[in-house]
C-alpha cells in the first residue's frame, strides 16, 4: 500500500508538471518549492526547478538545484543501486552537467530494455522478430539534429519491415550508449536512429556488441544551425527538461530577441559544436582500424535523388536492395521546411560569413557544402 504521505506528494508533483508542461512558471515554481517543504529531497521537483530557474534566466539558482538534485539522486543509489529508472535520470543529469565521464561510469551498470517507437510494446517485438526472421542485421543510423533524420529513418525502417527503437541517453552533443540496449540491438531485427558523439566510449559500446556498420547523415552545417535554432525556440527550450541542456540551448535572455539576433549565439556557441561533431566522425570514418564501416550521406544528396541515397544507406549496411520496399508509407516528423540552403535568405551578410569561416574548406569540399 502506498503511504498517504507519498500518495499526497505524488499528486502534487503531478499537478505542478501540469503548470510546467502549460507554461505557467510562477505557478509550477511554487507548487515544486511546497514540495520541497514536504520533501526536501525530491530528486525530480530540484530537476524541474533547475528547468524554471534557467527559463526565468537565473542560472547561478538553476545551478544550486540541479547540482542539489545529482546529489540526492547519488545518494539514492548508494542505498539502492538496483533502481535502474533512477540511475538513468541521475546519468541524464550528470550529462547536461556536461560530467560526461562520471555519467560513462554509470552507464555501464544501467540494465534499460530497448525504447520501441513509432509502435507499442507488442508491435515492436513482432516487428523485431520479423526483421530478424529475415536475418537484417542490426541499423543504426547516427544522424546531426535537425537534418530531416526522423523521417529518412521511418521510412527505412518501414521500408525494411523493421522495429525502430533509441539505445542512448541524453541529448546532442553528449548522447551516451547504454550498453545494454546497444547489445539488444546488435541481437538484428531493429533500427536505432542516434546522434551519437564519437567519443571512446560510445565506439567501444558499438564494438562490443559487434556492430560493425553505421550511417552517418549530416546536413551543411549552417542549415542545420538554422533549423535548430528554430526548433530550440518553439520546442526544445519549452519541453520541462530541455533548459538543463547549457549546450544547445541559448540563455533566456537571448531566447527574447527575434530570431536573426539569437542567430548570434547559434553561430558562436552551437555551429562550432555541429563543426565538432562531423569532423570527429570524419576522422574516425578515415581510420582504417576504426572497426566500422560508415557511409556519410548528406539530406542534400537525399533531396537530389531519395533512391540512390536509400540505396547507398542498404550497400553499406550489407543489405540487399530487393528487401527494401521504397513505396511504404512512413510518417514525416519534425520536417519544417526541408530546405537545403534556407540560411542565405534568414542570415545577415556578417552572419553568413561568420559561419562560412567556421566550417574547414576540406570539410566542406568533401560533403558538397558551397561558399
Amino acid at each position: 500500500m502506498v503511504e498517504p504521505q507519498r500518495m499526497a506528494v505524488d499528486q502534487a508533483f503531478a499537478q505542478a508538471q501540469a503548470c510546467h508542461a502549460a507554461g505557467q512558471l510562477n505557478d509550477a515554481k511554487a507548487a515544486f518549492e511546497r514540495i520541497l517543504t514536504e520533501t526536501p529531497d525530491h530528486p525530480q521537483a530540484l530537476t524541474m526547478l533547475a528547468s524554471i530557474y534557467y527559463r526565468l534566466g537565473r542560472d547561478s539558482q538553476a545551478d544550486a538545484y540541479l547540482d542539489r538534485a545529482i546529489n540526492v539522486y547519488r545518494a539514492v543509489l548508494i542505498e539502492a543501486p538496483n533502481m535502474q529508472r533512477l540511475r538513468a535520470g541521475y546519468v541524464n543529469l550528470l550529462l547536461a552537467r556536461d560530467r560526461v565521464a562520471e555519467a560513462e561510469s554509470e552507464i555501464r551498470s544501467l540494465l534499460m530494455p530497448l525504447v520501441p517507437m513509432r509502435a507499442d510494446p507488442a508491435e515492436f517485438e513482432r516487428m523485431r522478430r520479423q526483421g530478424q526472421e529475415k536475418k537484417l542485421p542490426p541499423i543504426l543510423v547516427n544522424t546531426l539534429p535537425k537534418t530531416a533524420s526522423e523521417s529518412i529513418w521511418n521510412k527505412l525502417a518501414r521500408g525494411l519491415g523493421v522495429a525502430q527503437c533509441h539505445v542512448s541517453i541524453g541529448l546532442f552533443p553528449d548522447c551516451c550508449a547504454v550498453p545494454s540496449r546497444v547489445d539488444q540491438l546488435a541481437e538484428g531485427g531493429a533500427s536505432a536512429k542516434e546522434h551519437l558523439p564519437a567519443t571512446p566510449h560510445n565506439l567501444a559500446t558499438l564494438a562490443a556488441a559487434g556492430i560493425q556498420r553505421l550511417i552517418m547523415h549530416v546536413r551543411d552545417p549552417r542549415q542545420a544551425t538554422l533549423s535548430w535554432a528554430h526548433f530550440v525556440s518553439d520546442d526544445v527550450g519549452k519541453r520541462p527538461l530541455g533548459p538543463l541542456w547549457r549546450k544547445i540551448v541559448p540563455p533566456a535572455d537571448v531566447l527574447k530577441y527575434p530570431l536573426r539576433e539569437q542567430l548570434d549565439w547559434h553561430i558562436a556557441d552551437y555551429l562550432p559544436r555541429v563543426i565538432r561533431y562531423i569532423d570527429e566522425w570524419l576522422a574516425v570514418a578515415d581510420d582504417p582500424n576504426n572497426g566500422l564501416e560508415i557511409a556519410f550521406l548528406t539530406f542534400e544528396a537525399f533531396k537530389r535523388d531519395p533512391g540512390d541515397y536509400y540505396s547507398r544507406a542498404l550497400d553499406t549496411l550489407g543489405i540487399d536492395g530487393e528487401a527494401f520496399e521504397i513505396a511504404a508509407e512512413a510518417e514525416t516528423v519534425h520536417l519544417r521546411k526541408g530546405k537545403t540552403d534556407e540560411w542565405r535568405d534568414v542570415f545577415k551578410p556578417i552572419q553568413r560569413d561568420r559561419a562560412w569561416d567556421k566550417i574547414p574548406r576540406e570539410m566542406a569540399e568533401r560533403l558538397g557544402w558551397l561558399p
